[in-house]
């Protein structure tokens, strides 16, 4: 196979950007890591789901994760309100109805609307659901409205809210990370002369040139959405992290050895290799390392997970990632980018 993947140098863009604008229509013919999981036959994936595009399905537990990347990478820009909404599904349908109800009363065809928008009894919201719906809404809705009134007098940053459950699993989560201080250490990294850049939830974009067997080459957009990296110059290092939340305890995240009652080992994945978190870094790591060979950088490279329990412990662990995983990574973006090439 002859296939190759030529970065074009001057179409790299490192951007200081909002998750909306990233997830927007302005760049939904870009391909992420993400979408390459939705061709990716190991996960699943295949040619008719990539050009479905994503099915969008609700997990509460995505906005505790999204709730700590944000106060740990951003907390200049985020606050989590002291207001707590429904749990579940029903708290998403309760944010979504939260500007109706705002501006007037909320009418039947409304509510069934954001019911199907927010998979919550989507198409059988009887009389009886609505009613059990709006009285279970009506007191965050109420302290909502009070609460962003006070707000015009103050405070001005994006507003996280929160179930009662979330907030006391973001309050350990939080708890857990300001008891690792070698977290604080990698992100904010300090120097002895001048302090390490910091660059928290910035987005590269950039296009390649995709050389196909039959000598066709395909132009493709790429995107992706970095949690931090940090630019040492006094050591000359560039250090890539990401920021991972986890159901399981984090001792198993990157995957483990388990000794077996004949004292054979076996291995079992971790979230790692299980979400194909090694060709994230893959990616993000030859993106990174494009970028700065393109401004005259050639620095060391360094990659790390900073992993944070969900559950009991609440422990947070940073893992490196190793060169044999960046390429590992690195080999499976580059076959799953020729497929797309090919579609």
């Amino acid at each position: 196979m002859n296939e190759t993947i030529e970065i074009i140098p001057e179409s790299i863009k490192l951007v200081k950007l909002t998750d909306e604008r990233y997830f927007s229509k302005e760049y939904g013919d870009y391909v992420s890591n993400s979408k390459l999981g939705l061709i990716d036959p190991s996960e699943g994936g295949s040619l008719e789901k990539y050009k479905a595009g994503y099915s969008g399905d609700y997990n509460e537990s995505f906005e505790l994760g999204s709730s700590v990347h944000a106060m740990v990478l951003q907390p200049d820009e985020y606050h989590i309100a002291p207001i707590r909404k429904p749990t579940g599904k029903l708290g998403l349908f309760a944010t979504k109805a939260f500007p109706f109800v705002v501006n007037g009363t909320i009418s039947k065809e409304t509510i069934d609307k954001i019911s199907i928008d927010a998979d919550y009894y989507a198409g059988k919201m009887t009389d009886k659901r609505i009613e059990t719906a709006l009285n279970a809404c009506e007191p965050y809705w109420k302290d909502r409205k009070e609460y962003e009134q006070l707000l015009k007098k103050g405070i001005d940053k994006e507003q996280i809210y929160l179930s009662t459950p979330m907030f006391e699993k973001y309050t350990q989560c939080m708890l857990g990370i300001s008891e690792n201080p070698k977290v604080e250490a990698l992100l904010y990294p300090k120097g002895l002369l001048e302090n390490a850049e910091v660059f928290n939830e910035y987005a590269i974009f950039a296009e390649v040139n995709v050389t196909l067997d039959d000598g066709k080459i395909v132009r493709l957009k790429l995107k992706s959405k970095l949690d931090n990296f940090t630019v040492n110059h006094e050591t000359q290092e560039l250090t890539l992290n990401d920021l991972k939340t986890t159901g399981k305890p984090v001792k198993y995240f990157m995957g483990n050895w388990v000794k077996q009652p004949d004292d054979n080992k076996v291995w079992y994945d971790g979230s790692f290799q299980k979400y194909h978190y090694y060709r994230q870094m893959g990616m993000y790591f030859w993106l990174l390392a494009c970028y700065y060979k393109h401004i005259g950088i050639n620095y060391k490279y360094k990659a790390n997970m900073v992993v944070v329990e969900t559950i009991p412990n609440y422990q947070t662990k940073i893992y490196s990632v190793d060169g044999k995983q960046i390429k590992k990574g690195l080999d499976e973006f580059k076959k799953l980018l020729i497929l797309v090439a090919n579609e």
